[in-house]
């Protein structure tokens, strides 16, 4: 169950052969001091995101600083997520859904083997959810390859000083935001992959443009599948808003010169309003790094 929460902290920022060079980016100030490393993760994987790159590891072994967006080992977080995301008392998933999605997605959960009358408890956010983390997990990816959930693990281990962007009550804020028709419109994605037995090719497809460190190829396929203006007001909160507010956060945590490394998924750090391309604003010089390639500043 602790998987499957922890997945819920993953929508739209999910996202073979050895790893080519997924998007690290540094960050220095005005005199060309490395205050900074932004790493976009994938919050679900396989064996297949694994080793990181030199670089990233490079990176991450020279700052004792790690912040990511929460704290997914924390119990009391997880306990607060699962709180929120129950109806009330009396109410059912079933009056929120269209007849024919709530019927498809009970389907799709009783085969996954999600207890009908837990089904019905769930805020559609949830459910969306849960039925990406069973669905993914099924199909060979899991939180527990995340890489979030890996650099946090090291980051305990090598006694780093860790540090949370984000408090529990906003991340949950974002995943319940932007309305019936937008939360539905995300149900409705992860539904149709799941019953098309899509997931899996999608899945790889996104790893895959993250691997490549291909932000633009992330971007697109973040929005594939889905009405863009019925989407909007809940990307517009789950990753525009909430990107202004991390970039705020970690200009504050930039005061102290050590080196920070960030890690956080990767569909906030890609487009003008990705956290990188507002560093930069803030007046920061901000380069995108790749083992291969002569890092090209914004």
């Amino acid at each position: 169950m602790n998987a499957v929460l922890r997945s819920l902290l993953v929508m739209f920022a999910l996202v073979g052969q050895a790893m080519a060079a997924p998007s690290l980016w540094e960050v220095r100030d005005a005199q060309g001091s490395v205050r900074a490393y932004l790493f976009g993760t994938v919050h679900l994987c396989n064996a297949s995101c694994y080793p990181l790159p030199g670089p990233v590891n490079d990176a991450f072994s020279r700052s004792e600083r790690v912040a990511f967006e929460l704290d997914v080992t924390d119990p009391a977080v997880l306990a607060a997520i699962s709180a929120a995301g129950l109806l009330p008392e009396g109410e059912r998933l079933s009056h929120r859904l269209p007849q024919a999605v709530f019927r498809d997605l009970s389907n799709v959960a009783e085969r996954l083997g999600l207890p009908s009358a837990l089904l019905q408890s769930m805020q559609p956010w949830f459910a969306t959810n849960w039925l990406l983390s069973a669905a993914a997990a099924e199909a060979g990816f899991s939180t527990d390859h995340g890489v979030d959930l890996v650099l946090h693990g090291r980051a305990v281990a090598a006694g780093k000083r860790l540090t949370s962007l984000e408090t529990v009550e906003r991340q949950v804020l974002a995943l319940s935001a932007g309305g019936d028709e937008a939360q539905q419109e995300a149900l409705v994605q992860t539904l149709t992959l799941v019953q098309d037995q899509q997931l899996q090719a999608y899945l790889s497809r996104m790893i895959g443009a993250w691997a490549r460190g291909d932000d633009e190829a992330l971007m697109m396929l973040m929005f594939e599948g889905m009405d863009a203006e019925a989407i909007e007001p809940l990307m517009t909160d789950l990753i525009d808003a909430r990107n202004a507010e991390m970039s705020l956060r970690i200009h504050a945590l930039l005061d102290d010169p050590e080196p920070l490394f960030v890690a956080v998924g990767g569909g906030h750090m890609v487009g003008e309003t990705g956290i990188p391309t507002q560093l930069a604003r803030m007046g920061w010089r901000v380069s995108k790094v790749s083992p291969a390639i002569v890092p090209t500043a914004y």
